[in-house]
C-alpha cells in the first residue's frame, strides 16, 4: 500500500515525500528509505493521526503540502483533481450511495465544506472525507498553530478534521474541496477491503 501511494505521488510530479512511521518502523525504513524522508513518531501507540502531524511539523509547518493517509487505494484522477483546487485549505470529498455512523461525513454549504465529522447525522451527509487534504502556506501555519493549542488542552487523540474546521471557523478560511466517485477510492481497514481494492485495481 505504501509503495502504491509513493507511485501515485511520483506520477503526479511530487518530488519530496515525507512518511511518518510508527508500527514496524524498521521494515518501512528498509523498504522506502531511498524514496522518501521517514520520520518516526515515538507516540504512535498512544496517539492518533494528530501525533503524526506533530512529528512532521518541522518539515511541514508554514509550507504548502499535500497530506494523505496511507490506508487507501485510489485512482490517479483523485490525486490530480485534489491538486487542482485553489485555496489555503482543501480536502477530497468522496460521494457514496450510503453512509454509516463511522464515516467521516461532510456537509457542503456555499461551495465549501461547512462541517466534517463522524457525529454528523447520516441524513445530512453529502460526502465522506477522502483521506487527502491540500494546504497552502498560511493554511499550513494556522493548522499547526491550532494543533498546538489543541494539544495544550489535552487533545492528543482528536481528529484532523476537527483541527481543519477549527482553523476554518477561527480565521474565516474556507475549506475548498474536490470530489471523487464511490468506485475511485477505497479505504482499507480489513481483509475484505483489501480484496475489494484488488478487484477495483483491475478496473483502473
Amino acid at each position: 500500500m505504501i509503495l502504491h501511494l509513493l507511485d501515485r505521488l511520483e506520477s503526479a510530479g511530487i518530488e519530496e515525500m515525507i512518511v511518518v512511521s510508527g508500527y514496524q518502523h524498521a521494515k518501512l525504513l528498509k523498504l522506502i528509505e531511498k524514496r522518501a524522508t521517514i520520520v518516526f513518531n515515538p507516540f504512535y501507540r498512544v496517539s492518533g493521526i494528530l501525533g503524526s502531524f506533530w512529528a512532521a511539523r518541522e518539515w511541514l509547518s508554514g509550507s504548502p503540502f499535500l497530506f494523505t493517509t496511507a490506508d487507501h487505494f485510489f485512482h490517479s484522477s483523485v490525486l490530480a483533481d485534489c491538486l487542482k483546487v485553489k485555496g489555503e485549505l482543501s480536502v477530497v470529498v468522496q460521494t457514496k450511495k450510503r453512509y454509516t455512523r463511522e464515516d467521516a461525513k461532510v456537509v457542503i454549504r456555499s461551495g465549501s465544506v461547512a462541517r466534517m465529522g463522524k457525529e454528523i447525522p447520516i441524513a445530512e451527509a453529502e460526502g465522506e472525507f477522502g483521506g487527502m487534504a491540500l494546504f497552502g502556506s498560511r493554511g499550513s501555519a494556522l493548522f499547526f498553530q491550532e494543533l498546538e493549542s489543541s494539544f495544550e488542552k489535552g487533545g492528543l487523540n482528536g481528529y484532523m478534521m476537527e483541527i481543519l474546521m477549527s482553523v476554518s471557523h477561527r480565521y474565516a478560511l474556507p475549506v475548498r474541496y474536490s470530489t471523487c466517485r464511490e468506485n475511485s477510492r477505497i479505504e482499507i481497514d480489513s481483509v475484505h477491503d483489501l480484496v475489494a481494492a484488488r478487484r477495483l485495481a483491475q478496473l483502473f
